[in-house]
């Protein structure tokens, strides 16, 4: 059963609304000039219920984080374990990464707005932990590919960070312009290109 503060009915629902709405003023706003009155405001709940769940303004900001990073980091798992070659591999991962980013991409416009620009007294946050690892599982499917000799004795480094460099700009893309000039379809030709350069002769 749901448990009651000061009259107020707390459950997942009530939790999901306060999220939801702080993740919108956060965007919308910017973290310093988001107050918890406006959050609660939004989410039609009063400020014992947000201290009771995340304890502060600042709580609610790591929750969202935790959250979204959370959810980032199973994909990221389900993505390494991918089979095939590894042009389908390091494509299937690719797309999987931009699909999450499109799912997520109010979320990823606060990270981008937190990271790229003032701190807005934004508590401190592991924002590289995701882009370490996807540098990571990518540098083992190009070593993969190389072992396999499915790509030529590339540079490793500078494969990976070819490979994850179009990554970003099409993701990044989905942010900035409206419709975007370039999408998944986009992404999979251009990432055809790149793995045609490192192919010996494999054609996608």
């Amino acid at each position: 059963m749901g448990q009651q503060i000061k009259g107020e009915r707390v459950d997942a629902a009530v939790r999901q609304r306060l999220l939801a709405a702080a993740l919108d003023s956060f965007t919308r706003k910017g973290y310093a000039a988001t107050s918890v009155r406006e959050v609660v405001a939004a989410a039609g709940v009063t400020k014992p219920v947000l201290y009771y769940y995340f304890g502060s303004k600042e709580g609610i900001y790591l929750e969202l984080m935790n959250d979204t990073y959370a959810l980032f980091a199973k994909r990221l798992d389900l993505l390494a374990a991918c089979q095939g070659s590894v042009r389908e591999r390091l494509i299937a991962f690719c797309t999987g990464c931009f699909d999450g980013f499109v799912e997520h991409v109010q979320v990823v416009r606060l990270i981008y707005s937190i990271y790229f620009g003032p701190s807005q007294g934004a508590p401190p946050f592991p924002y590289e932990e995701p882009f370490d690892r996807m540098l990571a599982i990518l540098a083992g499917f190009v070593r993969d590919g190389i072992a396999a000799g499915e790509l030529v004795a590339v540079d490793e480094k500078d494969a990976t960070w070819a490979i994850i460099s179009c990554l970003n700009t099409v993701m990044e893309e989905q942010l900035c312009h409206t419709p975007p000039r370039i999408d998944r379809q986009g992404l999979v030709r251009i990432l055809n290109l790149i793995l045609n350069g490192f192919s010996q002769g494999v054609k996608p």
